[in-house]
């Protein structure tokens, strides 16, 4: 069995996950805590994190009957096939939102495009380019088959050059 990816309808993620779940198949949303602000209050919600995907274990002959399911637009595919994620890029994910808040990097010596290895904290072991973002110094971690960067913030002690 492999994960796979499933794209949904605007806003539909949280209950297409449910419903996946009721008829037997493993499905990961990662969700993230996001503050919003009404007219007369603050409330935290949790949010996709990626919006209009949900992921999907299964093998891949059972994944067109879930996509049968209420909510689901159509599976992502590249040059024709199912896209595929791997078990280690899910996980990474998961220890990404487990992780404590963001740390802001005030010193660095990386060259933009580097490759770091984060060597302390809960995301000890990961590696990823080293890049500008929005003015902050961030090692992004590219979760290839979606095509999308996470950028997170570490302490620049918890920062490594990658040895070649």
């Amino acid at each position: 069995m492999n994960w796979f990816v499933l794209y949904t309808r605007p806003r539909f993620e949280k209950k297409v996950v449910k419903e996946l779940e009721e008829n037997g198949y493993e499905a990961y949303l990662p969700l993230r805590k996001e503050l919003r602000q009404w007219s007369d209050r603050k409330k935290w919600v949790e949010e996709p994190l990626f919006r209009g995907y949900v992921f999907i274990k299964t093998e891949i002959k059972w994944l067109s009957v879930a996509t049968q399911i209420s909510g689901v637009a159509a599976p992502i595919t590249f040059n024709g096939k199912p896209a595929e994620v791997r078990e280690d890029e899910i996980k990474t994910i998961g220890r990404i939102l487990a992780g404590p808040d963001a740390y802001h990097v005030e010193e660095v010596s990386f060259i933009k495009g580097e490759m770091v290895e984060i060597t302390e904290g809960p995301l000890k072991g990961l590696t990823g380019k080293w890049t500008d973002y929005r003015g902050g110094k961030r090692v992004a971690i590219v979760i290839e088959q979606l095509q999308k960067h996470l950028a997170i913030e570490v302490p620049v002690a918890y920062v490594q050059k990658v040895k070649k």
